[in-house]
């Protein structure tokens, strides 16, 4: 029989999956308006290029025409909200650790960001891309110092893990999920 104890870990637990996840997404999402701002804004480049690069990891150089091309904006989002869902499980796995308040929430969130530019952009990203495609189609078209700021973003923007869970919180009373967080 579990204990009342366990139960309250599973419900907080899952409540933080289920908010990591839904804040990745968000957090995604921000990061991707951010690239597409500085794109547009900064580098004079087209509004969809950033999106189109990240389908370069699938599609390759067919990915950047240099025109608007649906199937590599779609590609490039769907992989880039798949990596943002996986970045999320490991901010859900640190967040599970500390108390869900702002300071905390920030901190994983920044280290969430500094963690996958360094994995990603530094380490994974590059050796796929020269293997798949024989150079580097991220660093061809994304100057660093842009990687790092949408990534530090991207960590930034887990901030909405704190709304989201607690609405998560808030729908769960009289679910058996508890009312406690």
């Amino acid at each position: 029989v579990p204990s009342a104890t366990n139960a309250r870990y599973q419900s907080n637990l899952k409540r933080d999956v289920i908010g990591a996840l839904l804040a990745g997404q968000a957090a995604g999402l921000i990061m991707a308006a951010a690239m597409v701002a500085v794109f547009t804004l900064v580098l004079g480049a087209a509004w969809y290029h950033p999106v189109q690069v990240i389908g370069s990891f699938a599609l390759g150089d067919a990915a950047l025409p240099g025109i608007f091309f649906l199937p590599a904006f779609l590609t490039g989002l769907v992989i880039h909200q798949s990596v943002a869902a996986a970045w999320a499980l490991f901010f859900a796995w640190l967040i599970n650790k500390v108390p869900r308040k702002a300071g905390n929430v920030l901190a994983i969130g920044l280290a969430t960001g500094v963690a996958s530019q360094i994995l990603d952009g530094t380490l994974v990203v590059p050796a796929l891309m020269n293997y798949l495609h024989g150079h580097n189609l991220w660093a061809e078209n994304v100057p660093l110092v842009w990687s790092w700021v949408a990534h530090l973003v991207f960590g930034l923007s887990f901030l909405v893990f704190l709304p989201i869970r607690e609405a998560l919180r808030r729908r769960s009373i009289g679910s058996g999920m508890g009312a406690r967080s």
